[in-house]
């Protein structure tokens, strides 16, 4: 099996990964500090939410990122 060379998709996807989670991260927290006033149970209502609403833009970034290495080997994942 020969080596193979990383894509500039791994690049580029990391690095939109990490300045989006951030970006995501301090406007969640911003929108968070807006409510400080308001009822516990929406707070948290709004934190569960916006912890797991990050997972589905990222998934389709993982699978952008991973497109290259499938469409170099036939689209079989090893």
């Amino acid at each position: 099996m020969e080596p193979t060379r990383p894509s500039s998709r791994n690049a580029i996807g990391t690095l939109v990964l990490i300045f989006g989670l951030m970006l995501y991260a301090f406007g969640a927290a911003a929108i968070g500090d807006l409510m400080n006033d308001w009822h516990v149970l929406i707070q948290f209502i709004y934190y569960a939410i916006a912890g797991i609403a990050w997972i589905f833009p990222v998934r389709r970034l993982f699978i952008w990122m991973a497109q290259s290495k499938n469409q170099s080997n036939g689209g079989q994942i090893e």
